[in-house]
């Protein structure tokens, strides 16, 4: 039997390769998945790997030898790693000159990028353009990233429009199932909901948003804020925005599997952050036909409303936004439309495409 192994060191990342995973199934393969703690997926092994976020974690010297061990026991056929180390341990882990595993290596979002800072360049990019012989194909998500590995890396480099989307989930409701929704999760009809699907993590800039929100407060006494994720900042997050007296119009939801319903309750998705690969959270609230306000950086999608981090354009688009109804919905009908353009589908054809190439 053939075999493919996904590594990534983010725990939940299977959630993401799911689709991929069972495409891997259905053509006959054993399917094995190596992350941070123990996951639920379409796979037939699971290995706890105790691969950390952080380069210089000295666990990830354990990971590494963890993972030598379990490719050398099952002699994978293909090698799918994500996520910065993930990518990087993935890589390190197979000796080319004596086995003959496809190593597939997905960038979601370097970490270095126009505008980022100089310290990202002087320790990311060396090390991504040291090992990028070291894959036999390198996946990006975007085209800043496509365009960088292209001029500047030695491997083959491909580009698939993000990592997909279901569509069947998630979708527009009408304005009666929206009110019901409201309901359920005790949010009144006239409370004007602004909804971030994040981790509680400093790159995705939730202290931005707090700031924005406590000076529109006035100005919008009825809005409320939904953060929807966990992280380590988690407690300092909490902390600012009852130091900026917003505990009553703010809600931590923390990890949700139902952010659907959550997306079908609110009025606008925001994103605040300073750095994506490709924000799928954005593309699930565009799906939903909800209208978004977010940041001009690479990684997020065209937007009809999109603001610098440098400015006070935040302010000025979710006054505009506030004050239209008909606006927010016209923006809303035109996300739900283009979001099509990333549905699981479409990424799914793109990728098994690169798939057969090394199968």
């Amino acid at each position: 039997m053939k075999k493919v192994l996904f590594i990534s060191n983010h725990a939940g990342f299977s959630k993401f390769n799911a689709p991929y995973m069972q495409w891997f199934h259905d053509q006959g393969w054993q399917v094995d998945n190596a992350s941070p703690g123990i996951e639920t997926g379409y796979y037939d092994n699971q290995y706890d790997v105790p691969i950390k976020r952080n380069p210089l974690a000295l666990s990830n010297i354990k990971a590494f030898f963890e993972l030598k061990k379990i490719c050398r026991q099952n002699q994978y056929d293909i090698i799918h790693c994500h996520t910065p180390v993930g990518g990087v341990l993935g890589r390190l882990c197979v000796n080319h000159k004596k086995c003959k595993t496809k190593v597939i290596y997905t960038a979601h979002g370097f970490h270095f990028y126009k505008g980022s800072k100089l310290i990202h360049w002087l320790l990311f990019y060396p090390i991504e353009k040291l090992l990028a012989h070291r894959a036999d194909c390198i996946v990006t998500i975007n085209d800043e990233d496509f365009e960088l590995a292209k001029k500047h890396f030695n491997s083959d480099i491909r580009k698939i429009d993000g990592v997909g989307v279901n569509l069947s989930r998630f979708k527009p409701v009408s304005e009666k199932e929206k009110c019901e929704i409201r309901k359920q999760n005790g949010v009144s009809d006239n409370d004007f909901v602004l909804i971030y699907c994040a981790q509680l993590i400093q790159r995705k800039n939730h202290k931005f948003l707090l700031d924005r929100v406590a000076k529109l407060k006035e100005q919008i006494p009825n809005i409320k804020l939904c953060f929807v994720g966990s992280g380590e900042n988690e407690p300092e997050i909490k902390l600012y925005s009852k130091n900026l007296g917003l505990s009553e119009c703010i809600s931590f939801l923390g990890y949700r599997t139902d952010v659907e319903q959550l997306y079908a309750m609110s009025d606008i998705l925001v994103s605040t952050s300073v750095q994506e690969g490709f924000a799928i959270g954005v593309i699930e609230g565009a799906a939903c036909g909800l209208p978004t306000l977010i940041s001009d950086i690479r990684g997020h999608i065209n937007s009809k409303m999109q603001f610098s981090l440098l400015d006070n354009s935040f302010e000025e688009c979710l006054l505009k936004l506030y004050r239209d109804k008909s606006l927010r919905e016209e923006y809303g009908k035109y996300n739900a439309e283009y979001a099509k353009n990333f549905s699981i589908e479409h990424s799914l054809t793109q990728m098994a495409k690169i798939y057969k190439e090394f199968m």
